[in-house]
């Protein structure tokens, strides 16, 4: 389900044609602002130089142009609060005004449990899909250095 709305969506049907990857980062048990796996992840990938993010995303352009990221919480909807504890990954500034973007934050709809239903591990995953929304990578939250390496031999770096 989506936090900004409590809207049940499928994570496929909100990715578009647009030339984007899309990097969904299923979180570990932690809430929002707790010290977690998910949150030293986000914190990776908006602040370090091999982040693909950070490396790849062109100058001057808003920060989900070139990576659509989105979280998923193992909690149910009305238990994640869309505030400050939210990584700024997951809640970009977008568009002519900066406005955020409140749709990259979901939680489980305890109806139809994600983690349970496509067999996620709990202790957290990253799922790589490619702009022909072909799933090309999977891989614990930990092997940053693994993400860094892929996105290496598929992208080059932005313009400084």
């Amino acid at each position: 389900m989506r936090v900004c709305d409590g809207n049940p969506v499928h994570l496929g049907h909100h990715a578009i044609a647009d030339g984007r990857w899309r990097i969904y980062a299923f979180a570990d048990n932690a809430l929002p602002g707790e010290s977690s796996r998910l949150a030293s992840w986000a914190e990776w990938m908006l602040k370090s130089s091999d982040s693909p993010v950070v490396k790849y995303t062109p100058a001057g352009t808003d920060l989900d142009s070139l990576f659509d990221i989105k979280v998923i919480y193992q909690q149910p909807n009305g238990e994640i609060d869309f505030g400050p504890d939210i990584p700024g990954i997951f809640k970009p500034r977008v568009g002519p005004f900066q406005l955020t973007d409140y749709e990259k934050v979901y939680a489980i709809n305890p109806e139809a449990d994600i983690f349970e239903a496509r067999g996620i591990d709990q202790k957290v995953a990253v799922v790589v899909v490619r702009p022909d929304q072909y799933v090309s990578h999977v891989l614990p939250l930990e092997a940053v250095e693994e993400l860094a390496s892929f996105f290496y031999g598929a992208l080059n770096s932005r313009a400084r």
